[in-house]
């Protein structure tokens, strides 16, 4: 055992045994172990989880990942290119990892990255002599995601750092951005808020703030007359009007170490339609061409940090979106026809040949261990240019679910409307 494996005093003052972590020195390096995971200021995430909790499971989890690649027989590596992508992209690089680790479970040989150096997929997976080529894909917060998750970050810790006896509900608007001046302005405002409501023991207040103005109304919402043109209400009502970024504050009837707080979308006027499927199919759309030409190609979409991700969308984005359509009546007047439900066949799989299935991937934490569950979704594509997989290729890559319609001894099927379920339309009542 490495000398660096010995007892150590942290900053809770707690005696705790650093693991040896064998196999990831052996991929990292052990001056690249001890500075990053268990150095003072560690940048990366294992060692960031780590130094928060030295009984998390990722550290420990990702050293069981590693061993397993490092020593299987069944497995071909550059060790210097893996420890390499692990280093900046650990996310990315940990899907690709468990990727390889499931697969080999599941009776694969793998090589990574097969054509390197050449541009092309993360991994090959050989059954039965036959490959199958494999790109990975981590799907993370979308721009706005990240933007809004930025800004309740910055916010949370600026307030559970204040005392106070009151909670803050916000709603910030979409010009903000975590980290500039005008958010912190704003933050600013919200701290001073928080002196006046305490020196004048409101039990609560709402602040309106803009570029143009802010204002702190007692006892809640601004509300009553506009006011006459030019005068104080009427300026007040402007700011209100113009407010872009409002805290309201509730007073919790005591002191507390922190100010709770929590932090909500400015609400548009007009609903905006959830674009969630689209950005998968564009995402798949771009991934695609890393897979070879009349192959065998299995795109795996790690979701594991994207939580809004439904089911709907990923069928909307693989399949298409579902169209309902009513039979019209047999008789004028009369009752109308049934129901029936099928795709439009604009999903991502009605694009390309190149994509055999799309596996997606979720780990969960269960107590101190990590889960990975795997669903297979099959092309429905009838084209003769198109390589299906057979039910026993597609059950090796995760839970087929009720899509085992879709495998090469029941193909083609991308007309076949009773693979989706028609839902219950009432039909007019006739008198």
């Amino acid at each position: 055992m490495d000398s660096n494996a010995e007892i150590e005093h942290r900053e809770i003052g707690e005696l705790t045994t650093k693991p040896p972590l064998a196999y990831l020195r052996q991929l990292m390096g052990d001056g690249w172990i001890d500075a990053n995971v268990f150095g003072d200021h560690p940048k990366h995430l294992l060692g960031q989880w780590w130094k928060k909790d030295d009984q998390n499971p990722w550290v420990a989890y990702t050293e069981t990942l590693v061993e397993a690649i490092l020593t299987s027989e069944k497995i071909q590596l550059d060790r210097v290119a893996l420890g390499a992508k692990l280093k900046p992209d650990y996310l990315s690089t940990l899907a690709e990892m468990e990727t390889a680790v499931f697969l080999l479970q599941q009776g694969f040989s793998v090589v990574l990255e097969p054509t390197y150096p050449e541009k092309g997929p993360d991994l090959r997976a050989d059954w039965q002599g036959t490959p199958h080529f494999v790109e990975v894909k981590t799907v993370v917060h979308s721009e706005e995601d990240s933007r809004f998750k930025g800004l309740s970050n910055e916010i949370m810790r600026k307030l559970n750092s204040i005392p106070s006896s009151y909670s803050v509900a916000i709603t910030v608007g979409d010009m903000y951005l975590p980290r500039t001046q005008p958010f912190k302005w704003a933050i600013e405002a919200i701290v001073k808020s928080l002196e006046i409501l305490k020196e004048e023991k409101w039990k609560g207040a709402t602040l309106y703030y803009s570029e143009g103005g802010k204002l702190l109304n007692p006892h809640g919402d601004f509300s009553g007359s506009r006011g006459s043109a030019g005068s104080i209400r009427a300026k007040h009502q402007a700011i209100v009007d113009s407010a872009d970024f409002i805290a309201r504050f509730r007073n919790v009837g005591e002191e507390r170490s922190s100010t709770f707080s929590w932090i909500a979308r400015e609400q548009r006027a007009v609903p905006q339609a959830d674009k969630s499927h689209e950005r998968l199919k564009g995402i798949l759309d771009k991934k695609r061409k890393q897979l070879p030409k009349d192959s065998r190609g299995i795109i795996v979409i790690d979701r594991s940090e994207l939580f809004m991700l439904t089911d709907f969308a990923i069928e909307a984005a693989l399949y298409g979106n579902m169209v309902v359509r009513i039979g019209a009546p047999k008789t004028p007047g009369g009752p109308l026809g049934d129901a029936t439900a099928a795709r439009d066949h604009r999903g991502i799989f009605a694009m390309t040949s190149r994509i055999s299935a799309v596996v997606i991937h979720e780990r969960r934490v269960e107590g101190s261990d990590v889960k990975n569950d795997w669903k297979v979704y099959p092309t429905d594509r009838a084209n003769a240019d198109t390589i299906r997989l057979t039910l026993e290729e597609l059950r090796r890559f995760g839970d087929l679910g009720d899509r085992t319609n879709l495998c090469a001894e029941n193909a083609p099927n991308v007309t076949d409307q009773s693979t989706v379920p028609a839902p219950v339309v009432e039909k007019t009542p006739q008198f």
